[in-house]
């Protein structure tokens, strides 16, 4: 029995490069659609390692913008601030150190374990 039509069906996704070419190979006779589908896979899988190096480099510098980022807010919040004044004494500056993110322990807690 002979096929009187022949069809081909690509199920729901992209119809990318890939699947054009692969399509196209398959369509090939004898010698020249074995080459062409090794020279296909082949280009393919640079493709791909070419990708992945693209976006794993871009989120190498997302990373490094959002370490740079954390740096400069605990910097902000956490490193002791240094505020020098000029006073009346001439040579001696009025000097006061804060701790933004400093927490005083709570002090009541204490007096009342010391009352028990």
């Amino acid at each position: 029995m002979t096929k009187i039509f022949n069809f081909k069906k690509e199920w729901g996704g992209e119809d990318t490069w890939y699947s054009k070419s692969k399509r196209w190979a398959n369509r090939q006779k004898f010698p020249i659609d074995k080459l062409a589908l090794v020279l296909i896979e082949w280009i393919w899988e640079k493709y791909v390692d070419m990708k992945v190096k693209k976006e794993m480099k871009s989120v190498d510098s997302q990373a490094k913008k959002i370490v740079l980022q954390w740096e400069k807010e605990e910097k902000e919040m956490f490193y002791p601030k240094i505020k020098s004044e000029p006073s009346e004494v001439e040579g001696l500056d009025i000097i006061s150190i804060s701790t933004p993110g400093f927490i005083p322990p709570n002090n009541n807690n204490n007096n009342n374990n010391n009352n028990n």
